[in-house]
């Protein structure tokens, strides 16, 4: 079962495998705030077993101390991503169309003008190519700052896993 997507502007390609192996960019990636239930291992993976955890670790422990632990949850037929008992916690998925996760951001609008993005993730297989996180990551945010520009009142973007605050006006 695919998941409903909701297609934006523009497109990210996620890796296919190429004659001798290697991966080259092809497949096009669509951002959607659900992600079927048969792909709870791949989240897993993506979220809780990813291999560059090591890379944010202090940013890791900072936002689950300061916000609590993520968790999968299924609601209304779709995987979905809650942090602690914070309500308003959004997830966008950068989904393959095969429908395995790419990348995952999870974010919440906190004191109304500004959202935070408590975590981030990349597919670990893709890990070998900086030219190909980066789009995925630059695709999640790109979107998170879409929304931060939909939403009344939001001029904050904040990334728990910087060493200091990313203040971006949404504007």
């Amino acid at each position: 079962m695919q998941p409903r997507r909701t297609t934006v502007l523009g497109r990210v390609t996620a890796l296919k495998r190429g004659h001798h192996g290697e991966r080259a960019l092809s497949e096009p990636i669509t951002i959607s705030s659900i992600l079927a239930l048969d792909q709870r291992a791949a989240l897993e993976e993506l979220l809780f077993f990813n291999v560059n955890q090591h890379r944010v670790r202090l940013g890791i422990e900072q936002s689950i101390e300061t916000y609590g632990v993520p968790e999968i949850h299924e609601e209304q037929g779709s995987l979905r991503i809650r942090v602690g008992n914070i309500a308003g916690v959004q997830t966008l998925f950068a989904v393959a169309s095969d429908g395995r996760p790419q990348g995952v951001a999870v974010f919440l609008r906190l004191t109304g003008e500004r959202f935070v993005v408590l975590h981030l993730g990349v597919e670990p297989r893709l890990r070998s190519s900086v030219a190909v996180n980066t789009p995925v990551l630059l695709r999640l945010m790109h979107e998170i700052r879409r929304a931060a520009r939909r939403t009344h009142g939001v001029r904050r973007i904040e990334l728990v896993y910087k060493d200091r605050p990313l203040a971006r006006s949404s504007g």
